[in-house]
């Protein structure tokens, strides 16, 4: 009997949107049908069943941090990737070896990084796949091509956030240092809104809608510095909303970057004191809130977030 083996592995050389989302951890692909409706018994002991509205829809993960932002705000066209066959040998000069997916029209609207010290950064994205036309249904949204002509390039991923080198809260002329970083989160989250109806396959409208964002995230750190008989923690709870820098260092010795939060306004915090752990840890939660004045935008002149090269 014939050996069978038709097994793929390792996703690399996503680019999505036009950006590369280098440093590929994981690829989550969900196919299916939204609307499934089931007759009542009837004198049935099994329902009649029909299904409408196909979607494709998915979560990556790469290392390549730094491009969070430009994954939400970039302009929808495709997500290309790849993945090794088992058994064969992989030419990346031409693509022998390899399977290639192409996802059509991803509307990414959810973005989130996470750092924990001693570990590279990584970005989570998910998108929602909109069909280009009302007659494209799953199989024209996810598309396979079997030893793709062509070179797969090699993107290089700016990983790095192993370790926060600095945060800083209320930024001049009343600085408060954060010490002893252990972790970070931020995600933003934008309202998605579908439809399918008339006599669409699949969802002919996604959009991914600015208005009504949400913005939060979490700083865990070992800094048990008291002030006037209060913690770190407590302090940064009672103060008012103000921007958040961290310093974050980059991998094989590049620049480091520093991720500017503004708006930042800490609502819960949480003490961990436990004897199986080296030190106590404290996690403060924030949402980043608007401002009538001077208005916070995702992309303009007072950004939500801004990634940059630390000076």
């Amino acid at each position: 009997m014939a050996i069978i083996n038709n097994r793929l592995a390792i996703p690399e050389a996503i680019v999505i949107n036009g950006v590369n989302a280098a440093g590929a951890m994981q690829a989550r692909i969900q196919a299916g049908y939204d609307e499934v409706l089931r007759t009542p018994p009837d004198g049935l002991e099994v329902p009649l069943k029909d299904k409408a509205a196909q979607f494709v829809r998915g979560t990556i993960i790469s290392q390549d941090w730094v491009e969070a932002v430009g994954l939400l705000t970039g302009t929808v066209g495709t997500c290309v990737f790849f993945e090794g066959k088992s058994g064969t040998a992989h030419d990346r000069t031409d693509g022998t070896g390899f399977v290639k997916h192409t996802l059509t029209n991803p509307v990414i609207h959810r973005v989130r990084f996470s750092f924990t010290k001693g570990r590279y950064g990584t970005v989570t994205f998910d998108f929602e796949c909109r069909p280009a036309d009302e007659t494209k249904g799953i199989a024209d949204m996810w598309g396979m091509t079997d030893s793709p002509a062509g070179a797969i390039s090699y993107s290089t991923a700016a990983r790095g956030g192993y370790r926060v080198e600095s945060a800083v809260f209320d930024i001049d002329p009343d600085d408060i240092n954060i010490y002893h970083v252990t972790g970070f989160e931020f995600g933003i989250t934008m309202p998605l809104v579908k439809a399918c109806n008339d006599g669409d396959v699949g969802y002919t409208c996604v959009d991914a809608r600015l208005d009504g964002l949400r913005a939060d995230g979490s700083l865990t750190f070992q800094d048990g510095a008291i002030t006037t008989a209060k913690l770190l923690a407590q302090q940064l709870l009672i103060h008012a909303k103000d921007q958040l820098i961290l310093t974050c260092r980059q991998s094989q010795g590049a620049t480091s970057k520093t991720v500017t939060l503004l708006g930042v306004d800490f609502e819960t915090i949480s003490n961990n004191s436990d004897v199986n752990a080296d030190f106590t840890e404290y996690t403060v939660n924030f949402e980043i809130a608007n401002d009538t004045t001077t208005q916070l935008t995702l992309a303009g002149t007072n950004k939500v977030i801004v990634i940059d090269d630390a000076a």
